[in-house]
């Protein structure tokens, strides 16, 4: 065998090729799909909710009154890691930024999904009412270009996130 060959049929430069095109086309087909779940149940695929879906999903009564959901709230966002980017107790607004590292199964080497989350307490008779709106963005990091790319994703329309914010607080409510 002349070193040309691998098997007397196959060149070896011409295997590490085509070893080379088929790692590429399956890891590029595993980054597409990954690339299309990190997307699923925001605006930009599913476009915005109508307005009464909309108030099912963002909105959240409470047990308590508005300024002492409002500390609750401020608390519970400060022990999740979240940035308060703003707050305004007259209005009962908090903003708050959380940033989420990437699932370990994406192929895409990603940072991770910011999400912007504001916050709106208001009273509602001796109770109080919360409501939620998730922003969603990923951010991954671009070799080509040698800096961190940034896809805005919209509005999450992800039930989970929003019952999970409300779960959390509802857990904070003194028993």
């Amino acid at each position: 065998m002349n070193g040309r060959f691998l098997h007397g049929t196959v060149s070896c430069r011409g295997l590490a090729w085509f070893v080379a095109a088929v790692s590429a086309v399956l890891l590029s087909g595993c980054t597409s799909n990954a690339y299309l779940q990190v997307r699923k149940q925001t605006s930009v695929v599913q476009g915005v909710p109508d307005p009464q879906q909309l108030d099912t999903l963002t909105r959240h009564r409470m047990t308590v009154g508005a300024e002492e959901c409002y500390d609750l709230l401020f608390d519970l966002l400060q022990r999740e890691g979240c940035l308060i980017v703003s707050a305004d107790r007259a209005s009962g607004l908090i903003v708050a930024r959380q940033v989420l590292p990437a699932e370990s199964t994406i192929l895409v080497p990603m940072a991770g999904e910011i999400r912007q989350l504001s916050f709106v307490v208001q009273p509602d008779q001796q109770v109080s009412e919360v409501r939620l709106t998730v922003y969603v963005s990923r951010q991954w990091y671009s070799g080509d270009a040698s800096a961190f790319m940034t896809e805005e994703l919209g509005l999450s329309t992800d039930p989970e996130i929003y019952r999970g914010w409300f779960d959390r607080l509802d857990r904070t409510v003194p028993r």
